[in-house]
Protein backbone atom coordinates (compact mmCIF):
# COMPACT_ATOMS: atom_id res chain seq x y z
CA UNK A 1 0.00 0.00 0.00
CA UNK A 2 1.65 3.50 -1.43
CA UNK A 3 1.34 6.29 1.70
CA UNK A 4 2.43 9.80 1.51
CA UNK A 5 3.40 11.79 4.51
CA UNK A 6 3.92 15.63 3.72
CA UNK A 7 5.73 17.35 6.65
CA UNK A 8 5.07 21.14 7.14
CA UNK A 9 6.15 23.80 9.17
CA UNK A 10 4.93 27.37 10.33
CA UNK A 11 7.37 28.75 7.47
CA UNK A 12 5.37 27.00 4.74
CA UNK A 13 2.92 29.08 2.51
CA UNK A 14 -0.63 28.63 2.72
CA UNK A 15 -0.67 28.65 -0.82
CA UNK A 16 2.22 25.59 -1.27
CA UNK A 17 -0.03 23.67 1.44
CA UNK A 18 -2.81 24.10 -0.74
CA UNK A 19 -1.28 23.31 -3.88
CA UNK A 20 0.68 20.32 -2.78
CA UNK A 21 -3.24 18.81 -0.48
CA UNK A 22 -4.93 19.25 -4.26
CA UNK A 23 -2.23 17.45 -5.68
CA UNK A 24 -2.40 14.64 -3.21
CA UNK A 25 -5.97 14.41 -2.91
CA UNK A 26 -5.98 14.08 -6.92
CA UNK A 27 -3.52 11.30 -6.84
CA UNK A 28 -5.62 9.45 -3.91
CA UNK A 29 -8.66 9.58 -6.34
CA UNK A 30 -6.66 8.49 -9.16
CA UNK A 31 -4.73 5.59 -7.76
CA UNK A 32 -6.25 4.87 -4.68
CA UNK A 33 -3.21 6.43 -2.32
CA UNK A 34 -3.46 7.65 0.89
CA UNK A 35 -1.40 11.05 2.28
CA UNK A 36 -1.07 12.23 6.00
CA UNK A 37 -0.03 15.99 5.93
CA UNK A 38 2.12 16.77 9.79
CA UNK A 39 2.78 19.70 11.34
CA UNK A 40 6.73 19.47 12.11
CA UNK A 41 6.15 21.82 15.58
CA UNK A 42 3.63 18.79 16.53
CA UNK A 43 6.54 16.47 16.83
CA UNK A 44 8.32 15.65 20.06
CA UNK A 45 12.54 16.19 19.86
CA UNK A 46 12.81 12.72 19.76
CA UNK A 47 10.45 11.75 16.89
CA UNK A 48 12.49 14.52 14.96
CA UNK A 49 15.55 12.69 15.50
CA UNK A 50 13.93 9.52 14.56
CA UNK A 51 12.63 11.30 11.16
CA UNK A 52 15.93 12.57 10.28
CA UNK A 53 18.13 9.35 11.14
CA UNK A 54 15.14 7.80 8.80
CA UNK A 55 15.49 10.42 5.72
CA UNK A 56 19.73 9.78 6.38
CA UNK A 57 18.94 6.01 5.60
CA UNK A 58 16.65 5.90 2.85
CA UNK A 59 19.26 8.83 1.48
CA UNK A 60 21.99 6.03 1.98
CA UNK A 61 19.34 2.94 -0.17
CA UNK A 62 18.92 5.38 -2.57
CA UNK A 63 22.55 6.97 -3.08
CA UNK A 64 20.41 10.81 -3.12
CA UNK A 65 21.96 13.70 -1.36
CA UNK A 66 18.91 15.30 1.30
CA UNK A 67 21.63 17.65 3.13
CA UNK A 68 20.82 21.15 2.02
CA UNK A 69 23.99 22.99 0.83
CA UNK A 70 24.15 26.02 -1.67
CA UNK A 71 22.15 24.43 -3.77
CA UNK A 72 18.38 24.92 -2.48
CA UNK A 73 17.05 23.64 0.79
CA UNK A 74 17.13 19.75 1.42
CA UNK A 75 15.02 17.64 3.85
CA UNK A 76 18.26 17.61 6.36
CA UNK A 77 19.82 21.14 7.22
CA UNK A 78 23.34 21.74 7.38
CA UNK A 79 23.58 21.69 11.40
CA UNK A 80 22.30 17.63 10.54
CA UNK A 81 18.82 17.85 11.69
CA UNK A 82 15.06 18.39 9.85
CA UNK A 83 14.25 21.33 8.11
CA UNK A 84 12.34 23.62 7.96
CA UNK A 85 10.86 23.53 5.08
CA UNK A 86 8.55 21.06 3.70
CA UNK A 87 9.18 17.75 3.23
CA UNK A 88 7.27 14.41 1.68
CA UNK A 89 7.81 10.95 2.49
CA UNK A 90 6.56 8.27 0.41
CA UNK A 91 6.01 4.80 2.11
CA UNK A 92 5.11 1.31 1.08
CA UNK A 93 3.39 -1.05 3.42
CA UNK A 94 4.59 1.52 6.31
CA UNK A 95 8.28 1.33 5.06
CA UNK A 96 10.03 5.13 4.00
CA UNK A 97 11.11 4.22 0.38
CA UNK A 98 11.78 7.97 -0.87
CA UNK A 99 11.32 11.31 0.24
CA UNK A 100 11.37 15.07 -1.48
CA UNK A 101 13.00 17.19 -2.44
CA UNK A 102 16.65 15.36 -3.00
CA UNK A 103 19.13 15.37 -5.27
CA UNK A 104 20.59 12.64 -8.00
CA UNK A 105 23.38 12.98 -10.04
CA UNK A 106 23.31 16.52 -9.51
CA UNK A 107 19.28 16.44 -10.62
CA UNK A 108 17.07 18.00 -8.37
CA UNK A 109 13.79 16.31 -7.35
CA UNK A 110 10.99 18.34 -6.34
CA UNK A 111 7.81 17.75 -4.15
CA UNK A 112 5.54 19.23 -7.13
CA UNK A 113 7.68 17.16 -10.01
CA UNK A 114 7.24 14.02 -8.44
CA UNK A 115 2.91 14.59 -7.43
CA UNK A 116 2.34 16.14 -11.12
CA UNK A 117 4.13 12.86 -12.58
CA UNK A 118 1.92 10.37 -10.54
CA UNK A 119 -1.21 12.20 -10.94
CA UNK A 120 -0.72 11.98 -14.88
CA UNK A 121 0.64 8.78 -14.50
CA UNK A 122 -1.83 5.84 -15.97
CA UNK A 123 0.12 3.50 -13.75
CA UNK A 124 1.51 4.61 -10.13
CA UNK A 125 4.98 2.16 -11.76
CA UNK A 126 5.22 4.10 -14.47
CA UNK A 127 6.37 7.64 -12.70
CA UNK A 128 7.47 5.94 -9.94
CA UNK A 129 9.94 3.48 -11.93
CA UNK A 130 10.99 6.26 -14.28
CA UNK A 131 12.77 8.46 -11.24
CA UNK A 132 15.73 6.37 -11.11
CA UNK A 133 16.83 2.66 -10.15
CA UNK A 134 17.18 2.27 -6.25
CA UNK A 135 17.80 -0.36 -3.20
CA UNK A 136 14.39 -1.96 -3.95
CA UNK A 137 14.97 -2.56 -7.87
CA UNK A 138 18.66 -4.67 -6.77
CA UNK A 139 16.24 -6.59 -3.77
CA UNK A 140 13.62 -7.71 -6.65
CA UNK A 141 16.10 -8.64 -8.81
CA UNK A 142 18.94 -10.96 -6.74
CA UNK A 143 15.90 -12.36 -4.59
CA UNK A 144 14.01 -13.55 -7.61
CA UNK A 145 17.15 -14.39 -9.12
CA UNK A 146 20.15 -15.48 -6.76
CA UNK A 147 21.88 -17.44 -9.26
CA UNK A 148 23.20 -13.23 -9.93
CA UNK A 149 24.98 -13.62 -7.07
CA UNK A 150 26.20 -17.39 -6.55
CA UNK A 151 25.34 -20.52 -8.59
CA UNK A 152 23.34 -22.54 -5.82
CA UNK A 153 22.16 -19.93 -3.74
CA UNK A 154 18.71 -19.86 -2.62
CA UNK A 155 16.81 -16.84 -1.27
CA UNK A 156 15.19 -16.92 2.80
CA UNK A 157 13.76 -13.05 3.10
CA UNK A 158 14.11 -9.45 2.78
CA UNK A 159 14.32 -6.61 5.60
CA UNK A 160 15.21 -9.63 8.13
CA UNK A 161 14.56 -7.72 12.03
CA UNK A 162 17.51 -8.13 14.38
CA UNK A 163 18.72 -6.10 17.41
CA UNK A 164 20.14 -3.47 16.22
CA UNK A 165 18.17 -2.91 12.70
CA UNK A 166 17.33 -4.98 9.22
CA UNK A 167 18.67 -6.84 6.89
CA UNK A 168 18.05 -5.79 3.39
CA UNK A 169 18.61 -9.53 1.94
CA UNK A 170 19.29 -13.05 3.46
CA UNK A 171 20.35 -16.24 1.20
CA UNK A 172 21.55 -19.63 1.95
CA UNK A 173 24.50 -21.21 -0.27
CA UNK A 174 24.68 -25.23 -0.75
CA UNK A 175 26.76 -25.88 2.17
CA UNK A 176 24.07 -23.82 4.63
CA UNK A 177 25.84 -21.27 4.98
CA UNK A 178 24.05 -18.26 5.86
CA UNK A 179 24.69 -14.94 3.37
CA UNK A 180 23.42 -11.83 4.86
CA UNK A 181 23.35 -8.91 2.18
CA UNK A 182 23.33 -5.05 2.62
CA UNK A 183 22.05 -3.37 -0.41
CA UNK A 184 23.44 -0.33 -1.82
CA UNK A 185 23.18 1.54 -5.22
CA UNK A 186 26.99 2.94 -4.43
CA UNK A 187 28.65 1.44 -1.55
CA UNK A 188 29.69 3.48 1.23
CA UNK A 189 31.35 3.33 4.69
CA UNK A 190 28.50 2.91 6.75
CA UNK A 191 27.42 -0.31 4.53
CA UNK A 192 30.44 -1.44 5.88
CA UNK A 193 30.05 -1.42 9.14
CA UNK A 194 26.61 -2.23 8.83
CA UNK A 195 26.83 -5.65 7.77
CA UNK A 196 29.70 -6.31 10.36
CA UNK A 197 27.49 -5.77 12.83
CA UNK A 198 24.51 -7.93 11.71
CA UNK A 199 27.00 -11.63 12.04
CA UNK A 200 26.32 -11.70 16.02
CA UNK A 201 22.67 -10.73 16.49
CA UNK A 202 22.35 -12.73 13.49
CA UNK A 203 23.80 -15.74 14.58
CA UNK A 204 22.30 -15.36 18.19
CA UNK A 205 19.09 -14.66 17.56
CA UNK A 206 18.73 -17.13 14.65
CA UNK A 207 20.63 -19.84 16.34
CA UNK A 208 23.16 -20.01 13.48
CA UNK A 209 26.63 -21.25 14.71
CA UNK A 210 28.75 -17.42 13.51
CA UNK A 211 31.45 -19.07 11.10
CA UNK A 212 28.62 -20.06 8.97
CA UNK A 213 27.49 -16.79 8.30
CA UNK A 214 28.75 -14.72 5.24
CA UNK A 215 28.67 -11.07 5.80
CA UNK A 216 28.14 -8.97 1.76
CA UNK A 217 27.55 -6.44 0.22
CA UNK A 218 25.21 -6.19 -3.10
CA UNK A 219 25.50 -3.15 -5.15
CA UNK A 220 25.91 -1.09 -8.79
CA UNK A 221 29.17 0.33 -7.88
CA UNK A 222 31.97 0.74 -5.10
CA UNK A 223 34.94 3.13 -5.00
CA UNK A 224 38.67 0.89 -4.98
CA UNK A 225 39.55 2.13 -1.35
CA UNK A 226 35.95 0.75 0.11
CA UNK A 227 36.37 -2.28 -1.90
CA UNK A 228 39.86 -2.87 -0.32
CA UNK A 229 38.24 -2.06 3.24
CA UNK A 230 35.98 -4.96 2.66
CA UNK A 231 38.33 -7.57 1.27
CA UNK A 232 40.12 -6.65 4.81
CA UNK A 233 37.04 -7.22 6.67
CA UNK A 234 36.06 -10.59 4.87
CA UNK A 235 32.67 -9.04 3.32
CA UNK A 236 31.91 -10.38 0.13
CA UNK A 237 31.19 -7.97 -2.39
CA UNK A 238 28.77 -8.30 -5.57
CA UNK A 239 28.42 -5.36 -8.24
CA UNK A 240 25.51 -5.69 -10.70
CA UNK A 241 27.04 -5.86 -14.20
CA UNK A 242 25.45 -6.09 -17.93
CA UNK A 243 27.64 -9.06 -19.75
CA UNK A 244 27.05 -8.60 -23.76
CA UNK A 245 25.47 -11.68 -25.06
CA UNK A 246 25.28 -10.74 -28.88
Amino acid sequence: MLEYRLYITEETDAVSVGSYKALLEGIGEKHGVRYEIIDLAMLEDTEREELAEAIRLVSRRNSIGVVSKGGGALPISRNKKVSKHVILLRLEDGRLKDVYPHEMNKKRMEIASHLNSLLRASELSEAIGQESVSEQDISRMISTFPGMIEPGLKFMDTEIEVSGGRIDAVFTDERGDHLLVEIEIEARDNAIGQVQRFRIPYAQEYDVPADRIRPGIVCARIAESRLNACKGAGIEVYTLALERKA
